[in-house]
């Protein structure tokens, strides 16, 4: 079973490099490449990626450019929200985010891949989590607005008063 996981990623990094070329291009300039994720409750993954090897393992390697530690829902909200946050990263901070500035603007369909190599119900879950977080970010973003809103009045006000308390 844990090899067919990796190779299920393994080709998993192969099919978002062809389904996106520039994608490709992006990570050829940067490549050797070699990264852990270390997902809370999971094993920890590392990939070591190059022009033409693609390995993905849970063995530890000997050194790594840098580290995501995250959750699984803080990785969804990322690749849905496509904000990188910088206090998951260790390492190589620079070249992390470039990595993954590269795969989160790629433009490829997270659910479709989710889909394609974990099924159908993986993929329900996640187009729920998807819609859940874009929907609170819009709630939000709506109360903002308000508070936005209520402080532009209340300094308003507030110029007001200290202009009639002038004259």
């Amino acid at each position: 079973m844990k090899n067919e996981i990796i190779k299920a990623l393994s080709s998993l990094i192969s099919d978002i490099e062809e389904a996106s070329p520039n994608t490709k291009s992006k990570l050829q300039e940067i490549y050797p490449i070699s990264f852990s994720i270390n997902l809370k409750g999971h094993k920890t993954i590392y990939i070591s990626l190059d022009n033409n090897v693609k390995d993905i393992s849970f063995t530890e390697k000997a050194s790594i450019d840098f580290e995501i530690r995250s959750s699984v829902s803080e990785i969804f909200q990322l690749l849905i929200t496509r904000k990188i946050k910088k206090d998951i990263l260790f390492g190589d901070i620079e070249l992390a985010v470039v990595v993954m500035n590269a795969l989160i603007k790629s433009d490829l369909d997270f659910i479709f891949l989710i889909d394609r190599y974990f099924g159908n119900t993986s993929a329900a879950i996640a187009l729920l989590a998807k819609e859940k977080l874009s929907s609170m970010q819009g709630a939000n973003s709506i109360k903002d607005n308000e508070i936005q809103s209520k402080l532009r009045d209340l300094s308003i006000r507030l110029d007001r008063l200290e202009a009639a308390n002038i004259l």
